[in-house]
């Protein structure tokens, strides 16, 4: 029997309020050896804001604005503690880079690039799944938002789709959704500006491990990045295939670009500005030019240019999504300050440590943790970094590089078993209005994705270790 929706409500209220009570009751307890008694404070309003996240009561962004405002109003920390991270590099990329991509996609630039990807492969089911999953791969480092991608690339998987002869909601439908969304978020895990929250995790590593460039993720997630692209095609190809062979007309690729008309102006504008932007992420440590110096200059230009309005810049940025990462990213300098790791990895550490010394066991313990936890934890940044708090100190006492726990983590909570668990596949569906699959057919796409994390990384484990990633 199904819950009505004000039931649901109720509960979620109900929870709610008695996480204020978990929340205060674990603030006044007396510390344990190792612990001070505003380290648990701070703990007592991490568990109140993970509940609220949970139930979301009230938006997202909000519960995290009142987390560090609570640090600091009640002085476990202090206030620069508190907002640590709003002064960050990693702060700021975010904020470029959304304004990159919000502009990318406003000009047609990353239509038109899709497109012109798609051209290059056969016309037929299988050539245009590697069509959607390459033109995703070449365009994710140029976006770093996951859900605008999803929301920006699924109308074309439904045009191709439709120009297939494909029935809706058909397998074969659902193979070219599962392609698209693989290409344009999945294979985004390869590349650091991939993702926004790719950049939120690395600021929650201790130092010096925090220093890592766009090339130095996109050579460590290689393998990987192979293994999921190969994977993904195999998978779709064989599950999904039609029943009877389907080939888009004669041109379709040329004939759709003909319709965009030539680059304009502005397109070729935002191009050279997020290739200059790419080249330059890629060689940060040849030029010593931070990558957040690179992000907010080139959106500055676009602004300069007037490419980019006031407008845009208030309305294309998802400036919610920026206050909640920046505000998750800030429970790193509190646990730290307030020695939380180091309590934590004391308790915990004997165990991890015996797992990291079967780097096969500890990668697939991190996916199948993160699996378990994305039912309760829906937001995959918040998930992740909660995780890679308490295993990355273990990890670099065991040798391990800490990148290797988020990079898995992350990577790992990027599934959609039930729908409310991401965010990112529900812009998918919502981009196609849920008019090209139902959610059951996804769903073996998903199994699929969880057994690439976990292979993948086992997979990657002899090159990881080849660059010093693994003792």
């Amino acid at each position: 029997m199904s819950l009505s929706a004000e039931s649901v409500v109720r509960i979620k209220r109900v929870v709610a309020v008695l996480a204020v009570a978990l929340g205060i009751g674990i603030s006044m307890m007396t510390p344990p050896a190792g612990l001070s008694h505003q380290a648990m404070i701070a703990l007592g309003i991490v568990v109140w804001a993970v509940f609220w996240w949970i139930t979301q009561i009230i938006p997202e962004y909000v519960t995290a604005l009142m987390m560090c405002t609570l640090w600091a109003g009640t002085k476990c920390v202090s206030y620069k503690v508190a907002f640590d991270s709003f002064s960050s590099p990693g702060w700021w990329i975010m904020v470029g880079a959304f304004g990159l991509g919000s502009i990318a996609g406003k000009t047609g630039l990353l239509r038109r690039i899709s497109l012109w990807v798609l051209s290059l492969f056969p016309p037929t089911f299988n050539g245009q799944v590697l069509g959607l999953l390459a033109s995703g791969t070449v365009i994710g480092p140029l976006v770093p938002s996951m859900n605008a991608k999803a929301a920006l690339s699924s109308p074309i998987s439904l045009a191709i789709s439709d120009s297939l002869g494909v029935e809706r909601k058909s397998p074969a439908a659902s193979g070219l959704l599962g392609a698209c969304y693989g290409g344009f978020v999945l294979m985004g895990h390869m590349f650091l500006s991939g993702s926004f929250s790719h950049y939120i995790m690395i600021g929650a590593l201790p130092a010096p491990y925090n220093a890592i460039t766009w090339l130095d993720w996109m050579i460590w997630a290689l393998p990987w990045g192979v293994i999921c692209f190969a994977a993904l095609a195999g998978s779709i190809m064989i599950m999904y295939r039609p029943k009877n062979p389907v080939s888009l007309p004669r041109g379709y690729g040329k004939e759709q670009l003909a319709k965009l008309g030539p680059m304009t102006r502005n397109e070729r504008i935002v191009l050279a500005v997020m290739v200059c932007a790419l080249i330059l992420w890629m060689t940060e440590r040849v030029h010593g030019i931070s990558a957040s110096v690179v992000a907010v200059t080139a959106m500055c230009v676009l602004l300069g240019l007037k490419i980019m309005t006031a407008s845009d810049f208030k309305n294309g940025i998802e400036w919610p999504a920026v206050m909640l990462i920046g505000c998750v990213f800030n429970m790193a300098p509190v646990i730290k300050a307030l020695a939380i790791d180091k309590y934590l990895g004391g308790i915990f550490g004997h165990i991890i440590s015996q797992m990291a010394a079967q780097p096969a066991l500890f990668v697939t313990a991190i996916a199948v943790s993160i699996f378990l936890i994305k039912f309760l934890v829906t937001n995959m940044t918040s998930a992740a970094i909660m995780f890679s708090l308490i295993l990355s100190p273990i990890a670099v006492q065991a040798g391990i590089h800490p990148w290797i726990v988020i990079f898995v983590a992350f990577c790992a909570g990027n599934i959609w078993i039930l729908k409310y668990q991401n965010t990112i596949y529900l812009c998918a569906q919502f981009a196609t209005k849920g008019e090209m699959s139902d959610h059951m057919p996804m769903v073996k796409l998903c199994f699929v994705f969880m057994g690439i994390v976990i292979l993948g990384s086992i997979c990657s484990i002899p090159y990881w270790r080849m660059l010093g990633l693994l003792p």
